[in-house]
């Protein structure tokens, strides 16, 4: 499979950010949106990032079109990477803020993109990084299904300067599919590792470490 960064997102145990740090995660994705099942407050992340000695790039902040004072609180608190979703016509002026206040370089979008839409090009200029997850029309995320992997592929091999992320629906079972069929360097799972939204299997996390390695 060659070398495939992971990051594990929805933490909210220590024990799951344990083993999935212990199996090569590279990163670690905190919730921070009020509507998911699998969101975190601020003060629970101290015990993760001093239990674990975290590192900012190990932290990645999840948010959907958060406020700007919102995104300094990330900051302070730890976090080096913001992945927010947002729908796709979203103010090119909140990106705008977004990418001035934690850097191009740290910022990954996450727009929600019908089918059939093409990439919004305008977007590209605001961060390095693109995480395409599977697209519904009432959630941001942490639907379970897969994504377009045809989609993904096409904008990868569109945009091959910035770096792409897969999410949406990735697991034992078709982690080795996703990576064959995009060639995907960098890939986000969630759902797909849990016995219940913010509970991780320790047997499917191992498993997916295991398909990947």
């Amino acid at each position: 499979m060659g070398s495939v960064t992971v990051k594990v997102c929805g933490i909210t145990r220590l024990k799951d950010a344990n083993l999935a740090l212990e199996l090569g995660a590279e990163m670690l994705g905190f919730i921070l949106y009020e509507k998911s099942p699998r969101k975190i407050e601020f003060e629970d992340l101290n015990k993760f990032r001093t239990e674990l000695a975290l590192n900012s790039n190990q932290m990645v902040a999840v948010e959907v079109a958060p406020a700007i004072e919102g995104v300094k609180q990330m900051i302070e608190h730890g976090f080096g990477r913001f992945q927010f979703h947002f729908p796709y016509d979203l103010s090119r002026k909140y990106i705008e803020e977004w990418a001035e206040t934690v850097g191009v370089e740290n910022l990954w979008l996450a727009p929600r993109i019908p089918s059939g839409v093409d990439f919004p090009e305008d977007l590209l200029c605001f961060a390095d990084t693109f995480l395409v997850d599977s697209y519904s029309e009432d959630k941001f995320g942490g639907t379970g299904k897969c994504s377009d992997w045809e989609q993904f592929s096409a904008w990868q091999n569109s945009f091959p300067s910035k770096k792409w992320i897969l999410a949406g629906g990735l697991s034992p079972l078709n982690i080795q599919d996703a990576i064959k069929n995009t060639l995907v360097r960098t890939v986000d799972v969630n759902s797909g590792v849990e016995q219940s939204p913010g509970v991780k299997d320790h047997q499917k996390l191992r498993d997916f470490f295991t398909k990947i390695s």
